[in-house]
């Protein structure tokens, strides 16, 4: 359970946490982001949450590693619809008065592959 999820399970605001645990505002907010815990700052959540520092250890090192596989994954969407667009791009034949940015033979092959794809459609 993150410690966001700790925090709301008592009903308190991210100040009211503030106030049992003695930490700054600004510390729960980059705790419940993901970001690096300092051990004094694990101490104070554990005792406020009546936890272990192991297991507050293991929700900050699941969190931070969750938050690393998503931005992963956001950067990877981004690669795979630029890549799609070129493709796009590529496939499309250039419209009047545009340079085609594929050598005739490539062209022709992407014609003929089109043309294939067609009859296999059909």
């Amino acid at each position: 359970m993150s410690i966001q999820n700790r925090r709301l399970e008592k009903g308190w605001s991210q100040e009211d946490l503030t106030r049992h645990s003695g930490l700054s505002s600004r510390t729960i907010q980059r705790i419940e982001s993901g970001q690096a815990v300092s051990s004094e700052s694990i101490k104070c959540l554990a005792a406020v949450f009546d936890t272990s520092i192991d297991a507050i250890k293991q929700e900050q090192t699941m969190k931070t590693s969750v938050s690393k596989d998503q931005s992963s994954l956001s950067r990877l969407n981004t690669l795979e619809n630029e890549a799609v667009t070129l493709g796009q791009t590529l496939l499309r034949s250039p419209k009047l008065g545009q340079t085609d940015p594929l050598t005739k033979i490539e062209r022709n092959a992407i014609n003929y592959g089109k043309r294939l794809l067609k009859n296999l459609i059909k």
